[in-house]
This record gives C-alpha cells, structure tokens and sequence, in this order.
C-alpha cells in the first residue's frame, strides 16, 4: 500500500461507514454505489457488509479457526492442510521445526504467501520482518471490510500443497447461494499472472470475465469435479451466499477457505452481466433470521 493510499484510507476510517465506502467504492471501480435498492454482486456485498457481517463471518474468514468449523463438519472426501505451527511473532520462527517444504501466511485477510520448497534457500530472514508488518496490519482498513477487525492476528506455518506443475495450485472457487453451488471460479497462473475463468456446474465456460482477465489455455475439468461440487454445497449449508475454495491436487480434494467478500465488494474483472447474475442469487432477506 504506498503512502499516499494509506492517508486516503485513513482519512476514510474516520467517516460514518456507509459515506466511506460510497466513496471507496466510486474510487476503486468509478461507480456510484447503490445501496438503497442493491441489484448486482458488488452492491449486495457492500450492503452486507455495511449491515449484516460481524463476529460470525470473522471466525469463518480466519485462515485458522476455520479450520477447526471445517474439521467438525466431517466431510467425506474434504482434507483440510495440516496447520504445522502457530507463531505470534515472527521471530520465534525456526526453520528446524519446520519440513523442508511449507507454507507460512497471516490468517487475518488476503496478504502474502510465502511458500518454501527448499529450506536451504529460503529467505527467512527477510520474510520475517514482512510477516511481522503483516501482523500488525488491521485488514479491515485495506478495503472497509469491517469485520475482518475481529480477527486476532497470528501466523500460520502450514502443509505445502505441491501438485508437482504449479508453485501454486490452480484454485477452484465456488459460488454458492443457500448451499447451492451455481459455478466456479478458476484462478490459474498465480506465479506470473493471475488468470481467471469461469464455468458452469458441467465446465461449461462462462461469458464472465472481461477478456483481457482470460487464460488462453483450455482449463481441464477437475477429475472430480461432481465430488468438489458436494463438498462445497455441504460447506456453504445454512450460509446465504459464500465463495468455498477448494483444490484439487494429486485426486485429493482441500479446503482453502470462505470468502464472504470477493474482491470487498469492488469486482472489477467481471463484466455488469455477471455481476447482475450473481446478485439475483442473493436474496437479502435471508440473512434477517440469522440475528
């Protein structure tokens, strides 16, 4: 975040919330926000998150906790990455406690990964101090995502998902609404850069994405693709509308995580369609019983 952002988001943090995320919000994407009468994706989150999420969706959003929710609902054929070490400073990190491969990243938001393949050349040094920036980061103030402020911040050492192609897995993120899957968001080429794509329940692939966002490449369908589909329908049961990512490496299905805020509220890489499509699917009356 340079410098100049961080004035302009802290400036925001001292207005009503709903005046600064309208302004956030026409910043970021150049669009009024509506939150009278939401209609597409981005204007019901940004209503949600303005009205509905709180603690709840904060135990969800860890990167740690949720692991223990995920566990509990013992889900037949879901693996979830084993949590190798806990740190809440950086510094008590030791590479010999560690494997040879792993993943160290904070649970409060979507900041760095840092992925080691070989011990003998991984900078801890240096990815120490940026961790423990990391830490001291409130998420809630990168995007007004208010909820994310519940979070108590700590570093997680975690199994290292190898697929043997890709530094990181192809991520396969579903839409679900009332524990129906509706389609899925490819991420691909993370390591040079991120392409995303979309498909329907059956891969078909979806006029979603504005082109220039595309992979070019013909994205196979998962191997188990109708299995991927359950898990994430019975993750998402009982929840109005959730992003569940998954992969799927070696024929072994993972957790990564929910995402109740794609993008905070601000998805600029699908096309008013899309947006208009998915927000039908969200009815805001659903989350009226849920306090």
């Amino acid at each position: 975040m340079s410098l100049k952002h961080k004035i302009f988001m802290n400036a925001l943090w001292v207005l009503p919330n709903e005046s600064a995320n309208k302004i956030l919000y026409r910043r970021s994407i150049s669009k009024k926000l509506n939150l009278d009468s939401p209609m597409d994706l981005n204007e019901k989150i940004q209503w949600l998150i303005l009205n509905k999420y709180g603690k709840n969706e904060a135990k969800l959003a860890d990167k740690y906790l949720v692991k223990k929710f995920v566990d509990g609902k013992h889900i037949k054929g879901l693996v979830v990455p084993k949590t190798l070490k806990i740190y809440h400073d950086a510094r008590n990190i030791s590479l010999d406690e560690l494997p040879d491969k792993f993943v160290l990243k904070c649970n409060h938001g979507s900041g760095r990964v840092y992925i080691c393949k070989d011990k003998n050349t991984f900078d801890l040094e240096n990815i120490r101090s940026e961790l423990n920036r990391e830490l001291k980061r409130d998420f809630a103030k990168v995007n007004l995502e208010y909820h994310y402020s519940f979070i108590k911040p700590v570093i997680i050492a975690e199994e290292y998902l190898d697929d043997g192609v890709h530094k990181n897995p192809i991520d396969y993120k579903f839409y679900c609404f009332n524990g129906k899957a509706e389609s899925i968001l490819v991420c691909s080429n993370r390591e040079n850069e991120l392409k995303l794509n979309d498909f329907d329940l059956n891969w078909n692939e979806l006029d979603y994405t504005f082109e220039k966002y595309r992979s070019n490449e013909k994205l196979k369908r998962p191997t188990k693709l109708r299995e991927m589909i359950r898990i994430a329908e019975e993750l998402s049961c009982g929840m109005p509308f959730v992003r569940v990512d998954l992969y799927e490496i070696n024929r072994k299905i993972y957790f990564g995580e929910y995402t109740f805020t794609p993008a905070a509220g601000m998805i600029y890489y699908y096309k008013q369609k899309a947006l208009r499509c998915l927000g039908d699917k969200i009815n805001l009356e659903d989350y009226n019983s849920r306090r």
